[in-house]
């Protein structure tokens, strides 16, 4: 497929658009709050999910979820202890009128995070709608995707009887930690896609702006360490002991001291290390979490080496074993040329932002560029685009929260971009304005 799918909407298009999104803003402050309200970590967003697929129906999309959408994919990062059901969360509405075109496909991601909420000095929690689960928040702005998400399916499905082509919109489980996105890829979604968008609220970008070229995507790889030694009583005979906490220490220390390199956005983090059972016998099991994070994937991949060699000669060091298991991953990126000019003309012509900042930095790492990648490599086109929002704090932090106008702003922007990729690029009367 061509950049003939970047068509742009015209005038009667915007003009409905416009209205109806002004018609359900309402509606989009009143879901945000509700996911708000409900967090759900990654894997295990089920009663999420079963909300959005009922919305979903309700609209007449087709929807496929559980093991149905992520087929036998692997699963990176699943509890040590999985719930039922944990694992096949997510779903993607799916509809295709059977016109030949091409294959849209908006992501949106639905996970939570291992947060606290702040109790005062909080919106959420003045306003009533804080979490409701202890130690689990939505603290990076996906309860917002969700809205949009909901308020895209909802806008587009009376103007798709028009639609040339096919359109995808993913609620993609797992997004923290880099899980998600990779099982999507391997159960085959993005094999057809000739367009793909992907949305961030906040990340620096103020309200009333947008931020399209956007490039910093920090690639990067999370794992988990496993140190198995042999435990000894440690007062009579600790030589007889092979001590996995001090292999894991080392390690942990080790690993740190590989952040050193004159390549951009080089990172390692040591996140959790968990081991011994008590203060009197040599640790036999050690459990150490951690992740590296690169500008490019070159750098990343010799991180990755290194890492592993860290590991293994800490583990010789003390005589334990010790297994590596991934965790998940991103990928480096940035949004090509075509795209964002697409993309900014057609925010003049919906409106829908005022401002579009220049180029910006993503700063982190994004598993929606795994999405991304995917697409591009098969010859698709794809974007990741930063929705501006005031935050009330950093993002993963308790008292993380945004500015709502976002939702409006998003549905409309992204509405609009899907609607005219699935055109003819023609439209009919203003009372009946072409997809």
């Amino acid at each position: 497929m061509s950049e003939d799918v970047l068509a742009q909407p015209g005038p009667a298009l915007a003009d409905r658009l416009q209205r109806d999104v002004r018609a359900i803003s309402p509606w989009l402050v009143r879901v945000r709050r509700e996911f708000h309200a409900h967090p759900e970590l990654g894997w295990r967003e089920i009663e999420t999910t079963r909300r959005i697929c009922s919305e979903l129906k309700a609209l007449g999309y087709k929807v496929v979820t559980g093991g149905d959408m992520l087929r036998g994919a692997s699963r990176l990062g699943m509890s040590s202890h999985p719930i039922p059901g944990e694992g096949d969360t997510g779903c993607m509405a799916v509809f295709d009128g059977g016109r030949a075109g091409p294959t849209v496909c908006l992501r949106v991601d639905i996970d939570a995070l291992p947060i606290n909420e702040a109790d005062s000095g909080h919106r959420p929690a003045s306003k009533g709608f804080a979490s409701t689960t202890p130690s689990v928040m939505h603290a990076c702005g996906h309860d917002g995707h969700i809205a949009i998400g909901l308020g895209v399916a909802r806008i587009l499905q009376p103007l798709l009887g028009h639609a040339a082509g096919k359109l995808l919109i993913l609620f993609q489980p797992a997004e923290e930690g880099g899980r998600g996105a990779r099982a999507v890829v391997e159960a085959g979604w993005m094999a057809d896609v000739d367009l793909f968008v992907a949305i961030h609220i906040g990340l620096g970008v103020p309200s009333g702006s947008l931020a399209l070229d956007v490039g910093g995507f920090l690639a990067t790889r999370k794992f988990t360490v496993m140190f198995s030694g042999l435990a000894a009583h440690a007062g009579k005979s600790p030589e007889q002991g092979r001590n996995a906490l001090l292999a894991a220490c080392q390690a942990a220390l080790g690993l740190h001291s590989l952040a050193q390199s004159g390549e951009p956005g080089v990172r390692v983090n040591v996140g959790t290390l968990h081991a011994g059972k008590t203060l009197n016998v040599v640790a036999d099991e050690a459990v150490l979490e951690f992740e590296i994070r690169a500008a490019a994937m070159p750098a990343l991949q010799l991180l990755d080496k290194r890492c592993r060699r860290m590991i293994e000669a800490s583990a010789a060091a003390y005589e334990v074993t010790t297994g590596i298991e991934p965790r998940g991953e991103a990928s480096d990126w940035r949004n090509p040329s075509g795209i964002v000019d697409w993309a900014k003309s057609a925010n003049s012509k919906l409106g829908a932002f005022p401002n579009v900042v220049d180029a910006h930095s993503f700063g982190a790492s994004e598993d929606a560029t795994l999405l991304a990648s995917a697409v591009a490599d098969r010859g698709g086109i794809a974007g990741i685009f930063v929705l501006g929002a005031d935050i009330a704090d950093g993002h993963h932090t308790p008292h993380f929260d945004f500015d709502e106008t976002v939702l409006a702003g998003g549905t409309l922007l992204l509405s609009g971009l899907i609607a005219a990729a699935l055109s003819t690029g023609k439209e009919s009367s203003a009372q009946a304005p072409r997809l």
